[in-house]
Formats: structure tokens, C-alpha cells, sequence
């Protein structure tokens, strides 16, 4: 092999390396294993899962045929294109203070932190502002987004896995 490749892939190797251990460790409660009650609503309307556990991740949203409650913006997605229609007046957790719930078009979100995700292994996380979002990016790595991006990842997260329209 040339010494200048291999200079090159040793070099972006220890970048590479450097960036993994540079992000600080998380070290939020998520899910939350002994809860408040954050929501009357106890279970995703997609996964079943217990929206008081992931309640920081969260999400709300109507359509033409009613109110649903979901764990994550992963099963906003699904659920988009099982009912194939997109959700409106979505509301979205504020990550750090899960009892308030936020706008999600005027929510930024954090994508691929080292917060763990709910229902996908790139996480999530929504802000009530940016410079909040930008701020949990610095510590947590990350990049900062608004929903329609945060959707368009979340489709992708799913796409290809075999989704049931009803």
C-alpha cells in the first residue's frame, strides 16, 4: 500500500477517534424508569410503548381522522404513512423539561447525539430554541435542525422496512 494512503487512513482514524470520545457521555434518564404522569395518554397510538417513559421524545399531532399521541417522532413517521396523510398542528416534548409541550415547527431538534434515541439508533431531541439546541449539540455532538428535516430523517430511518397501511 502507499505511505501516503496509509498516512491518510491513520490520520482520519485517530480524527475519527478523537470525535467519538471528544462527545461527553450522556447521562439523562431516558426512558424515565419511575415517571411522573406527563400525559393522560399511556400509550404510543403506533408502538404501544408508555408515553410517560419516553415522554421526553414524545410527540402529538391530528389528521383528518383525530388527536394521536406517539413516543417519538419515528412513529409520527410511520404513522404518516400508514394513514398516508401528513400530520398537522404537531406538538413535540421539550427534551430537558418533558412537561412542556412545544410547538414542533417552532422546535429545534437535535439529530444524532449521543442521546439515545427512541425507536431509531439516530436520536431526536427537541428545543424549545436554537441556541438551546445548539448548546446540548456542543456538549452531546449532534447537529441542530427544524422539524421538516427531523421528519424527512425519521422517514428515511424507516424506509424499507414494510409498513402496513390501514
Amino acid at each position: 500500500m502507499n505511505k501516503k494512503i496509509l498516512l491518510l487512513i491513520m490520520c482520519a482514524s485517530i480524527a475519527f477517534a478523537g470525535a467519538v470520545f471528544t462527545a461527553e457521555k450522556f447521562s439523562i434518564e431516558h426512558p424515565i424508569k419511575n415517571p411522573q404522569k406527563f400525559t393522560d395518554h399511556e400509550r404510543c397510538d403506533n408502538c404501544g410503548m408508555n408515553l410517560n417513559e419516553w415522554a421526553r421524545t414524545r410527540h402529538e399531532f391530528e389528521n383528518s381522522r383525530g388527536k394521536f399521541h406517539t413516543c417519538s417522532i419515528h412513529c409520527v413517521s410511520v404513522m404518516k404513512m400508514k394513514l398516508n396523510e401528513p400530520p398537522k398542528n404537531v406538538k413535540v416534548a421539550e427534551y430537558l423539561h418533558p412537561e412542556n409541550m412545544l410547538d414542533a415547527g417552532k422546535a429545534s431538534y437535535v439529530m444524532g447525539s449521543t442521546a439515545p434515541g427512541t425507536m431509531t439508533a439516530r436520536s431526536k431531541v427537541a428545543f424549545s430554541s436554537k441556541e438551546e439546541a445548539e448548546k446540548f449539540a456542543a456538549q452531546y455532538s449532534g447537529t441542530v435542525a427544524g422539524f421538516e428535516e427531523a421528519l424527512a430523517e425519521a422517514e428515511k430511518d424507516v424506509h424499507g422496512h414494510k409498513i402496513h397501511k390501514h
